[in-house]
């Protein structure tokens, strides 16, 4: 089924402006590249995901965007959590955007007579309801903590950053995708984009987050998610493809003897924050029989899995079809640590899309999995690779700086007592909380000498609640209350 032109919405705080569909895509329309500079240079057509995995009865399920046609396989709004039903398309057909000095003013004056709140926030999807999911948007619920959004009571979205845009959709609108083959794997698909002002390391990027809900009835336990990347820095055919393996990045540098850019290397890329990248893989926009564009379920699950669409090992140098030895990552430069000195660079630049893959996961009904990413844009020496690996350490630590990386755990063992981080936290900030019961009932916020301060909302994406504003500097108790526990631990609050 062939997807309906959809509502968008542009990210513009920074040097790095990025568009994004009430789909999922991060899109290009009339002509216009998903990714651009604040001077108008285009760095990226296209860019958005694709997931996988066989339910238990073998059956092939994906959902994809297509980088090359208007054959997406994910639609606005959300799923009924009873047996898949998809909303709206028209009364989902939405971008939600809201910027942090829209909620300062409302935090400010909300409670002045006739006060009525901006669009953004008075129209965030924060929770829906019956027969929705109870909570579809971060909020913070700041009096009544009784998770229903209501901004004339002082709610308002939840931005750890200066901007974001916010996309909700669905891959069950259609019950069969013509563009991979698969069945629907019925997931909600909500995309973030948060963007920076006044901060250098960040000027030249913003952070993307997609968060995949489980509203079917099947668990999966090879669920594979990968970010599809369509480059086109100005020229759309003339880009040479890389992976920066220390990093988790996978980059398009332009043909550096293209005279518009005066011996500047200019890079776009793409950077994993959360997972480590298990392989990267392209495909050309042509029919070849092996690093052609796929056409079948089975072509995607192999591109996914970092093997050809013929299901032939990606080889080391050439085009990685017919170099020699098996290779995880396309173009590394010299940051293979494993083929030491040696350049693979693709000698021919092209139309190619890149895809980034990791290792499959368990994905049980009801339950949600995130996947951080940090789009960012290079433009300094002539001819130097390492600036970007320079520039993903320099974007990382920016990141950390602000409590925004969000690592997964290398490993399932648990402990036995929840931990906060970060500890000490500032005043307002978000709260992450590890080794969680599943059954939890409650979280509350004690003041020293006993006193219950607040209750608090857990964000089930990662585990997260968020500070109250106006909290006085000083210790506090954390307590996690479950079904047969009660665990407690010391919070320093800062300001």
């Amino acid at each position: 089924m062939l997807a309906a032109q959809t509502s968008m919405d542009v990210l513009r705080v920074n040097n790095l402006h990025v568009r994004l569909g009430s789909n999922g895509l991060l899109a290009d329309s009339m002509g216009m590249p998903a990714v651009y500079t604040a001077g108008g240079l285009r760095l990226l057509n296209n860019a958005g995901v694709w997931m996988s995995a066989a339910d238990s009865a073998g059956n092939l399920r994906l959902a994809a965007h297509s980088l090359l046609s208007n054959q997406h396989e994910f639609w606005s709004g959300p799923l009924e959590l009873v047996n898949e039903k998809p909303s709206s398309q028209a009364l989902w057909d939405k971008v939600y955007a809201v910027r942090r000095s829209e909620i300062e003013f409302h935090n400010l004056h909300y409670t002045d007579n006739g006060y009525v709140p901006v669009p953004h926030i008075a129209g965030w999807p924060g929770s829906a309801g019956t027969p929705y999911a109870q909570v579809l948007a971060p909020f913070v619920d700041l009096n009544i903590n009784d998770q229903v959004y209501e901004p004339a009571k002082g709610d308002y979205p939840y931005i750890p950053s200066d901007a974001m845009v916010y996309s909700i959709a669905n891959d069950r609108y259609s019950a069969q995708h013509g563009y991979t083959g698969g069945l629907p794997l019925g997931v909600e698909l909500h995309s973030s984009i948060y963007g920076f002002t006044n901060d250098t390391a960040l000027n030249n990027c913003v952070l993307l987050r997609y968060t995949v809900h489980n509203r079917s009835d099947r668990n999966y336990s090879n669920f594979r998610l990968s970010a599809v990347l369509n480059c086109g820095i100005v020229t759309l055919s003339n880009d040479y493809l890389g992976t920066e393996i220390g990093a988790n990045a996978l980059y398009a540098i332009n043909d550096t003897s293209e005279a518009t850019f005066s011996g500047r290397l200019v890079s776009i890329g793409c950077m994993a924050l959360n997972r480590k990248i298990s392989s990267t893989m392209y495909f050309e926009n042509n029919a070849d029989p092996i690093n052609g564009r796929p056409d079948s379920a089975v072509h995607f699950m192999r591109l996914m899995q970092g093997k050809w669409k013929n299901g032939m090992a990606l080889n080391y140098g050439s085009n990685g079809v017919d170099g020699s030895g098996p290779a995880d990552f396309v173009f590394p430069d010299t940051t293979d640590a494993l083929r030491g000195g040696l350049r693979w660079l693709d000698q021919v630049p092209g139309k190619k899309v890149g895809i980034m893959n990791f290792d499959a996961l368990e994905l049980k009904r009801g339950k949600s999995v995130t996947f951080e990413f940090a789009c960012f844009f290079v433009e300094e020496k002539f001819n130097n690779i390492k600036q970007i690996g320079d520039n993903c350490l320099m974007i990382k630590e920016a990141l950390r700086g602000r409590n925004m990386l969000t690592l997964v755990e290398k490993t399932s063992e648990k402990r036995l007592s929840v931990n906060a981080y970060p500890n000490p936290v500032k005043n307002g900030d978000k709260l992450y909380l590890a080794n969680l019961p599943e059954s939890l009932c409650s979280i509350r916020l004690i003041s020293a000498d006993g006193r219950e301060i607040c209750k608090l909302n857990l964000d089930i994406n990662d585990n997260s609640v968020i500070l109250p504003p106006g909290l006085n500097q000083g210790v506090y108790i954390v307590e996690c209350k479950t079904l047969n526990t009660l665990q407690r631990l010391k919070l320093i609050l800062n300001h």
